[in-house]
């Protein structure tokens, strides 16, 4: 691409209705979807064959079939380019395993489902810079899920790096148990995953007041909808009764009250006193492989 100076840029502008328009009015916006096939991966990483500690630069190209999603807020795309002159997007991959899906869209903070039925799941551990131009040439694609679940995306964005830390305590004695009971009913009930992760959007615990054995918790499941069917309901209480026989009395004290809320119904107060159970998955299958870059280089 060519560098343009002032005056030739403000030429450009006025003789081309379409770089004169604002990113926002031609459909760019947090949230986008678009193809960049020419799109390169780059990142610095430290020379194996090079004496002492020399840094290199490597890349990779886009892959076919893989997109990206706009994951800079509005008014930053919409800022001048002096002010802001690159936006940032994340990879997205196509999955075909539904188990994975729905493991995933449990509130996973490396993965989020954007759209279930085609398989699209943005990565936040790749992301790729852009110069505002590049978009001009590029098409954007509408989100492809509802307002709400865009909602959605955009708070995932910004737990990536507000998420608190939960306790190692906490993460041994009831997040890892929580984790294999879904693994087993995964595997023992068929379609158990999908209901449960389409009634339950999201799972909280309250955190101890105190570092005395045993630890108490209450669990939080805040629901997409107020109108659960019978099959949600059901799932649901198989969790609730599975993760209770799962923990040590000696080590987690589950307060026997699951509190099942929309974000309707929650308070402010509750909300603030609870945190998000971040369920991840880290080797399904080969789907992903703990530890390692799953594109290798070029």
């Amino acid at each position: 691409m060519s560098i343009l100076d002032g005056n030739e840029r403000s030429l450009l502008l006025r003789e081309s209705p379409l770089l004169s328009r604002s990113l926002l009015d031609i459909g760019w916006q947090q949230g986008t979807l678009f193809s960049a096939p020419s799109a390169y991966f780059t990142w610095n990483d430290v020379s194996s064959s090079s004496p002492g500690d020399a840094l290199i630069q490597q890349r990779r190209k886009t892959k076919s079939g893989e997109k990206f999603v706009l994951n800079t807020q509005d008014c930053d795309i919409n800022a001048s380019e002096e002010q802001e002159p690159y936006v940032e997007a994340l990879l997205c991959k196509t999955y075909r395993n539904r188990e994975f899906l729905s493991k995933i869209d449990r509130n996973s903070a490396r993965w989020f489902v954007i759209d279930f039925d085609t398989g699209l799941v943005a990565e936040s551990k790749y992301r790729v810079q852009f110069a505002k131009q590049v978009l001009r040439m590029l098409t954007p694609e509408l989100w492809p899920g509802s307002s709400k679940h865009l909602e959605h995306f955009i708070r995932w964005l910004a737990r990536r790096y507000d998420r608190p830390a939960i306790p190692d305590s906490i993460v041994e004695g009831f997040q890892r148990p929580v984790e294999d009971v879904l693994a087993r009913l995964d595997k023992e009930r068929r379609d158990f995953g999908a209901i449960f992760t389409r009634a339950v959007h999201e799972v909280r615990i309250s955190l101890p007041t105190t570092d005395n054995l045993p630890l108490g918790l209450r669990l939080v499941l805040l629901v997409r909808s107020g109108r659960l069917s019978e099959e949600d309901k059901g799932a649901i209480n198989i969790f609730k009764e599975a993760v209770q026989d799962s923990l040590n009395p000696k080590i987690i004290h589950l307060d026997p009250e699951v509190r099942v809320l929309t974000e309707e119904e929650i308070s402010l107060a509750e909300y603030r006193r609870t945190r998000p159970l971040f369920l991840e998955y880290h080797t399904y299958k080969g789907e992903e492989i703990e530890g390692a870059e799953p594109y290798g280089r070029v």
